[in-house]
Formats: C-alpha cells, sequence, structure tokens
C-alpha cells in the first residue's frame, strides 16, 4: 500500500511539474510579444492603463503567471 501511494503521489508531481512547465513556456511566448510591442514607444501608456498593487498582479499582467 505504501508504494502505491508513492507512486500516486510521484505521478501527481509529474504532472504538476508538467503544467507549470508549459505555464512557464506560454508566459515566454507571451513575454516576446509583449518585448516586441514595447520597442514601438508604448512603455509609458501601459502603467497608466492599470495600476499594479503587489507582486502577484505585477507576474500575472507582465508573465500571466
Amino acid at each position: 500500500m505504501a508504494q502505491d501511494l508513492m507512486k500516486t503521489i510521484g505521478a501527481l508531481q509529474d504532472a504538476a511539474v508538467g503544467r507549470c512547465r508549459k505555464r512557464i513556456e506560454d508566459a515566454a511566448l507571451k513575454a516576446k510579444g509583449l518585448l516586441r510591442t514595447g520597442e514601438q514607444g508604448d512603455n509609458e501608456s501601459s502603467p497608466a492603463q492599470r495600476p499594479s498593487c503587489g507582486v502577484t498582479s505585477i507576474l500575472k499582467r507582465k508573465h500571466g503567471l
């Protein structure tokens, strides 16, 4: 029974890591697009649109996390 639990825990960990990697890859692709559009001079208007209050909101806005 203990080995079954360890296998289950290992499978859940692998699934969680896989989802995190996918989210990081998606965020990296999104960030590349933001950097390209940001070079056109729109950086000054972006902070005025939505003020950020904390670390979580900044990460969500900039990286999609």
